[in-house]
């Protein structure tokens, strides 16, 4: 999906005094996973809160709710999974990426 692209620090990224527009993909998936349900206003159920998840064993309750959010987001999941170095793989991208 093409929306307006956000730094590493969440700032706009503006080149040359305009907002750089690209795909977006990857970078709402981090929002979605970083922010926490009733971070943003007016969908206060939209949010994974990923960093709750880290003192918890079982990965499984973490990957549900990744896939329920992506999924709701309106993108297609076509796998999620944690590797044994605890590394996050996710394949899922919107329908018209």
């Amino acid at each position: 999906m093409k929306d307006i692209l956000l730094t590493e620090d969440l700032d706009l990224d503006i080149h040359g005094g305009d907002l750089t527009i690209g795909n977006s993909d990857l970078q709402q998936q981090e929002l979605l996973l970083i922010n926490n349900k009733g971070n943003i206003k007016e969908f206060p159920t939209v949010g994974v809160d990923a960093f709750s998840f880290l003192q918890d064993n079982n990965t499984s309750s973490l990957l549900q709710e990744i896939r329920r959010q992506f999924s709701a987001d309106g993108m297609e999941v076509k796998a999620i999974n944690i590797t044994d170095t605890g590394q996050l793989n996710i394949d899922a991208t919107y329908g018209n990426s």
